[in-house]
């Protein structure tokens, strides 16, 4: 059995939903970030960084990152489909998206909302902000380019990347513009959202 330490509104909304598409067994232990829980010797035991999501695999090893658990929930379970094969040029793009959501997509939105990790002087978050939020405007229009016709970022093809796309969104400061100004991005959070493996799981991380 798996084992996912949780909170809400974070990234362990990734790796919650490919464990539940792909009919996984897992237990959920949250982490109540509000009274710092994180922080905690016992959670400090299984990530030193004092981040979630913290998967434990059925032989006990632990991960972190969520893309790097989406993959291999997706690669222990190929008969779900969530990653293509090895060697296939899908793979391919969706190793190229997974990464561009995590170091450009997350990564600007960061500079938004933790700024003061970016600099130890005030003066300069206006700047980082600003600079942050043009970022963040060229990456999505990037990413909705890709999708095209979609319905997702691999054509007629889900897999996690989408699940991906759909949590960074929803992180976004202003969703509802966002999936506006790109009806494509729009309509792959929607097929999303309305699978039923994602439909059991969304109230619950995102309240």
């Amino acid at each position: 059995m798996y084992v996912l330490h949780w909170s809400r509104g974070c990234g362990s909304f990734a790796p919650h939903a490919a464990l539940n598409e792909v009919g996984a067994s897992y237990e959920l232990v949250e982490v109540d970030l509000d009274s710092n829980q994180e922080y905690t010797e016992e959670f400090l035991a299984i990530n030193p960084r004092a981040q979630v999501p913290v998967l434990t695999l059925p032989d006990g090893a632990i991960m972190t990152e969520s893309v790097a658990m989406m993959i291999h929930i997706a690669d222990c379970h190929p008969e779900s489909g969530l990653m293509p094969d090895i060697g296939q040029t899908d793979r391919a793009i969706a190793y190229r998206w997974l990464v561009f959501s995590a170091v450009n997509l997350y990564e600007a939105g960061c500079r938004i909302v933790d700024t003061h990790h970016y600099s130890t002087k005030k003066s300069d978050y206006e700047g980082i902000r600003a600079k942050a939020h043009h970022d963040l405007n060229q990456y999505w229009e990037m990413v909705a380019q890709a999708i095209g016709d979609g319905p997702y970022i691999l054509g007629q093809r889900y897999s996690v990347v989408d699940i991906c796309l759909l949590m960074i969104a929803q992180w976004h400061s202003e969703p509802d513009a966002l999936v506006e100004r790109y009806p494509n991005l729009g309509k792959l959070c929607d097929a999303v959202k309305n699978r039923p493996a994602i439909e059991a799981i969304w109230n619950l991380n995102f309240p």
